[in-house]
């Protein structure tokens, strides 16, 4: 009856303390821990844009937060401000007008690409060119040798030449002293109720 009652004991506590570290894990990850300070306030965006080491443990570190940028001395006693300012824009590409993409010339001029004359540098193609290198790409690819057929690898049938595998189980003389003895158990079960009866 005592172990029934210890072992009912040990599975409660141990399902106590799983349960705890469920909560504390869930806790963590959705961030409630360490960030309680800054739940007022949204926390500021700071990017590293530049670090150059200016010797031994001291450097020149270039931030960026909030819209400002920021200059700071780095050395191993602490972090002070050389300078600020304005955060420069992004620099952004603003395309004025059509883009002209590379276009391979075509393998012969054609009656409808001469007649009409283009404004820009780059040939624009008809549909019949398209058609004239799209049958030279066709008859380079059939004038090609063939490559001859590789001959498939011999395949062995899996599972055939392996012996079965034996289940080993360990002797009690093996398991002495472990915690998948049931000797082990006994004995502290024993050791428990002298303890209490002493």
């Amino acid at each position: 009856m005592d172990t029934l009652v210890i072992t009912l004991r040990v599975a409660l506590s141990l399902g106590v303390v799983l349960a705890l570290m469920w909560v504390l894990h869930r806790r963590m990850a959705k961030g409630q821990f360490g960030r309680a300070k800054a739940r007022g306030r949204r926390s500021a965006a700071i990017e590293v844009v530049g670090r150059t080491g200016i010797g031994g443990k001291a450097s020149v570190v270039v931030v960026d937060v909030e819209g400002e940028r920021l200059v700071l001395g780095v050395t191993e006693h602490g972090v002070s401000l050389l300078t600020s300012g304005e955060a420069p824009a992004p620099e952004l590409t603003i395309v004025t007008g059509p883009v002209q993409l590379p276009v391979r010339a075509a393998a012969a001029p054609t009656p409808s690409t001469t007649a009409a004359p283009t404004t820009t540098s780059v040939p624009t193609p008809s549909a019949e060119a398209f058609r004239q290198e799209l049958a030279l790409q066709d008859q380079a690819a059939t004038s090609l040798p063939s490559a001859p057929a590789a001959e498939p690898l011999p395949m062995r049938p899996r599972n055939r030449d392996r012996r079965p595998q034996r289940t080993v189980v360990p002797t009690s003389a093996q398991l002495q002293g472990s915690l998948l003895s049931a000797d082990t158990w006994r004995q502290a079960a024993a050791a428990l109720r002298s303890r209490r009866a002493g």
